[in-house]
C-alpha cells in the first residue's frame, strides 16, 4: 500500500497476467483518520465528513491504478482504529487500537468512506465491493473476545461485531452503496478452547452468538440473550429488522486456512472451519437464519486463503512444491461447492520477516510467507500453478478407463478459449495431446475425461498468443493393468 507507484503498478501488472480480477485491501480506520494516537478526536471533528480524513491518498492510488489494469478493489473497513474511537482501559498497548470500538464512530467512518468512494470525487473511481471488519473472532483485530461475568467467561466479541456490522451497513447504505456487494463475517478458521479477553473464539460458536442462537439453533432468551445484546424474548421481527445485514448481506466471507494439512483434511474439532469443512459454516448459517424466520442461503466468499512455505520459514512443514498442489486442490474444492462465489489468494509476495527478532527465532517468522513469490522476487512453483490450475480428483485408474481432469484458464480473456490436455510417460519424453477443450465459461473452468495410455504426467497447455504457450504444473497419474 505504501510502496512507490512503480512498485504498485508492477504488482498490478503481475496480478493481471495471472488473471486476477478483484483484489481485497484492508481500509484501516486508523490510517486514514486524523490524530489516531490521541485519546481525543480533533476539536470540532465531523467523522461523517470525508474531507476530515487526511489518509485517503494511498487507497485512492490503489483504486485508480487497479482500474487502469481492469482490476476491481474490495475495501474491508477494519481495525486498527483511532484511539479516540476505542474504549478506555485496554489491558495492553497492543490491544488499544481495537479495544471496544465505538459503533457510532464506525458508522460515521463507513459513511465517510462511502462518500469518498462514491465516484463523485475527481480522479477517484467508485468502489462497489465492501466487507465489514477483518477476523472479528481474533483478538488481534477485535477485543475483548470474552469477559468474566459472574465468575465465568462470556463471549463478547460477537456482540461487538454485530454492532459494527449494523454500523457499517448504516454508513454505507446512507452514503449511496445500498446496492453494492457488502460482505460480513471475514472469520478466521480456528479458535482457542481457553477463554479469555485475548483468546480467539472458534468460528462456529462465534457464529451462533452473532446470530443469537444456542447450540440447537434456537433463539436465545433471558440473561444470556441480554448479555449478548440479543432480544431477551427472542422476537423474530425485531431482531431481523434491527440487524438487516446479518440476513441480507451479499455473502458471508471466510478465511478457511489449515496451514499444516492438505485442503481435503477435515478438522477433528467441529467448531473449526477449514476449507474441507465449509459445509459446517453453511449449515450453521442456514440454521441461524431459519431460527429467525429467514429462509435464505448466504453465498460464501473465501476472501483469504493460502499456505506458508518452508523455505523461507523453517517453522513450517509445507514445501513450495506442496503449496502449488494444495492451492490447486483448494480451487477445485471451492469450484465444486455451489455456495462458494470466489477464492482470494493471500499473498502474492511473501511478507518480509519481523526484524524486531533475531534471525532463527520463531518471532522472526511471525509474518505471512503464503506468497506465490518469495520476498526477493523469485517465483515459487505456486505462481505457475495458480495461473493455470489443474486437479485430478482420482489420479489412479485402470488401463483403458477415463480420467477426470479439472482445470481453469485463469488469465484467458472473455470469450472462447482453447486448451490442450497433454500426457507424457513417466520419466519424461514428448508431450502428447489427449484432448482439446474449448472453454467459454465466465472464469474459464472446464472438466474433461481423457484416457492416458500409461502412467505418467498430465498437464494443461493454453496458447496465450501466437508465440506464447502457458502450461500448468505436471500432475502425476498412475495407470494400472486391467
Amino acid at each position: 500500500m505504501l510502496s512507490p507507484t512503480p512498485t504498485v503498478q508492477a504488482t498490478l501488472f503481475v496480478l493481471r497476467l495471472l488473471g486476477v480480477n478483484v483484489i481485497r485491501a484492508n481500509l484501516e480506520w486508523a490510517y486514514v483518520a486524523p490524530d489516531p494516537q490521541s485519546r481525543s478526536a480533533p476539536r470540532g471533528f465531523d467523522g461523517a465528513d470525508p474531507a476530515r480524513y487526511p489518509g485517503w491518498a494511498p487507497y485512492d492510488r490503489l483504486v485508480r491504478l487497479a482500474a487502469d489494469y481492469g482490476i476491481g478493489v474490495q475495501l474491508n473497513l477494519t481495525a486498527p482504529g483511532p484511539l479516540w474511537a476505542m474504549g478506555r482501559h485496554p489491558p495492553s498497548a497492543r490491544a488499544a487500537d481495537h479495544w471496544l470500538p465505538s459503533a457510532a464512530a464506525f458508522a460515521r467512518f463507513a459513511y465517510a468512506a462511502g462518500l469518498h468512494y462514491s465516484g463523485r470525487v475527481p480522479g477517484v473511481p467508485a468502489v462497489h465491493d465492501w466487507s465489514i471488519w477483518n477476523e472479528p473472532n481474533q483478538p488481534g483485530w477485535l477485543a475483548p473476545q470474552s469477559e468474566r461475568i459472574g465468575g465465568r467467561w462470556q463471549a463478547v466479541a460477537p456482540r461487538l461485531y454485530r454492532s459494527l456490522v449494523d454500523a457499517g451497513y448504516l454508513g454505507l447504505h446512507r452514503s449511496g452503496h445500498a446496492r453494492d456487494r457488502i460482505l460480513i463475517g471475514e472469520l478466521a478458521p480456528e479458535g482457542d478452547p481457553q477463554a479469555g479477553s485475548y483468546d480467539p473464539l472458534a468460528p462456529m460458536p462465534f457464529l451462533r452468538d452473532l446470530y443469537c442462537v444456542g447450540r440447537r439453533y434456537r433463539p436465545l432468551r433471558g440473561l444470556l440473550a441480554r448479555r449478548l445484546g440479543c432480544p431477551p424474548r427472542g422476537s423474530r421481527r425485531a431482531f431481523v429488522s434491527a440487524n438487516p445485514l446479518l440476513f441480507w448481506a451479499s455473502g458471508f466471507a471466510h478465511h478457511p486456512y489449515y496451514f499444516f494439512h492438505p485442503p481435503s483434511y477435515s478438522a477433528p474439532d467441529p467448531q473449526f472451519v477449514p476449507i474441507a469443512d465449509l459445509g459446517r459454516l453453511q449449515r450453521g448459517l442456514d440454521r441461524a437464519l431459519a431460527a429467525w424466520g429467514v429462509e435464505r442461503r448466504l453465498p460464501i466468499y473465501i476472501t483469504e486463503y493460502g499456505y506458508q512455505t518452508n523455505p523461507p520459514d523453517p517453522f513450517q512443514i509445507v514445501t513450495p512444491a506442496q503449496q502449488a498442489v494444495y492451492l490447486n486442490e483448494a480451487d477445485y474444492i471451492a469450484w465444486r461447492d455451489p455456495r462458494v462465489r470466489s477464492v482470494a489468494q493471500f499473498l502474492l509476495y511473501d511478507a518480509a520477516p519481523n526484524a524486531s527478532y533475531a534471525p532463527g527465532q520463531f518471532g522472526y517468522w511471525d509474518t505471512f510467507q503464503t506468497g506465490l513469490i518469495y520476498s526477493d522476487g523469485e517465483p515459487k512453483p505456486a505462481l505457475y500453478a495458480y495461473r493455470l490450475p489443474i486437479w485430478i480428483p482420482d489420479p489412479r485408474i485402470r488401463r483403458g478407463r477415463a480420467l477426470l481432469v479439472w482445470g481453469q484458464l485463469r488469465p484467458a480473456p472473455a470469450g472462447r478459449a482453447l486448451a490442450r490436455v497433454q500426457w507424457r510417460a513417466a520419466g519424461g519424453g514428448r508431450w502428447r495431446t489427449l484432448a482439446r477443450v474449448r472453454s467459454a465459461s465466465l472464469h474459464h473452468y472446464f472438466t474433461v475425461r481423457v484416457r492416458p495410455p500409461a502412467s505418467g504426467e498430465i498437464r494443461i497447455a493454453w496458447q496465450a498468443s501466437s508465440r506464447i504457450v502457458i502450461c500448468s504444473r505436471d500432475a502425476a497419474v498412475t495407470v494400472a493393468g486391467r
